[in-house]
């Protein structure tokens, strides 16, 4: 099968990647907007999504069956302070890349985020209705509505806080804990910021699934766990053989945010014949990579 991976030299791109060409049975193409990755029996194109016929050139290239659209700007304080920008590569950018899978018959997995829900109650079902409070949700929710929209099929991936080891010179949140920690210094987290955390290739798994099934419709995939900030914080200095004590809750003058978002992923899971993995099988499958590498 011929797969185009939009954001392929991304966190999440480089991890599918690997595990789409490792299967052997696949023609994969990536896109990267300023260096390709080495990645082994991965056709790279350079696009910049923002820029007129740049993804249609990579259509044209790789004349894709199934097209995986991970690239976004995903910063949610850099979504605020830069909304136009946003919307130009969160939403037209991925109405242009429906349009072109509508055009070609191509089937689109489309990974989108929590942040599409309101951050009021958390662990949101497929099924409960979005409702953004930031920008950056709403560009992700109106890239969802453009995409069941156009696409003749579809699949949206909704998931949430991913971690595992990045690339050289990248940041992901529970390395850069570890380093902290490790290195004697404290990390506040609060009480009140819920998420389900999802070891990157638990979720490359799923969207693997998905690529390779042709599940249509709304998707969750994300971990088993649904903590806190300050709970997360606590399960990988344990994993790792680190100072918990080093974690504290966010109190005093240090405010708290009530972003409780986090998925209930039961319906995807059932769906796809998946396990859910939570933080301690995570954490393991984390710990290993970091061994034989």
């Amino acid at each position: 099968m011929r797969i185009l991976v939009i954001g392929g030299s991304g966190f999440i791109g480089r991890y599918l990647v690997r595990r789409l060409t490792d299967s052997g049975t696949h023609e994969v193409a990536g896109t990267f907007r300023s260096e390709a990755p080495a990645v082994d029996g991965v056709t790279w194109h350079q696009v910049e999504l923002t820029s007129e016929g740049n993804i249609e050139t990579a259509f044209r290239r790789t004349n894709p069956e199934v097209v995986v659209h991970l690239a976004a700007m995903a910063d949610v304080g850099a979504c605020e302070r830069g909304p136009e920008r946003a919307t130009a590569v969160n939403v037209a950018a991925t109405s242009e890349v429906a349009r072109l899978c509508w055009q070609r018959d191509a089937r689109l997995v489309f990974v989108s985020t929590e942040y599409v829900f309101d951050e009021q109650r958390g662990f949101y079902r497929e099924d409960d209705a979005p409702g953004p409070s930031t920008h950056y949700g709403r560009t992700k929710w109106e890239a969802e509505q453009a995409v069941a929209e156009v696409v003749s099929r579809w699949s949206v991936v909704r998931t949430s806080i991913v971690y595992g080891w990045p690339a050289p010179g990248r940041r992901n949140f529970v390395p850069w804990l570890v380093e902290r920690l490790s290195s004697g210094q404290p990390y506040v987290g609060s009480k009140d910021v819920l998420r389900t955390p999802v070891y990157v290739e638990h979720l490359v798994d799923g969207i693997a699934a998905l690529v390779e099934g042709d599940h249509s419709g709304i998707h969750h995939i994300a971990g088993r766990d649904w903590v806190s900030m300050y709970e997360f914080a606590i399960a990988v200095a344990e994993a790792f053989g680190l100072d918990a004590g080093l974690v504290m809750p966010a109190t005093g003058d240090v405010p708290e945010s009530g972003e409780r978002l986090g998925l209930d992923c039961s319906a995807t899971m059932r769906r796809l014949s998946l396990e859910q993995p939570g933080l301690v099988e995570g954490f393991a499958a984390m710990r290993a990579k970091c061994s034989s590498s």
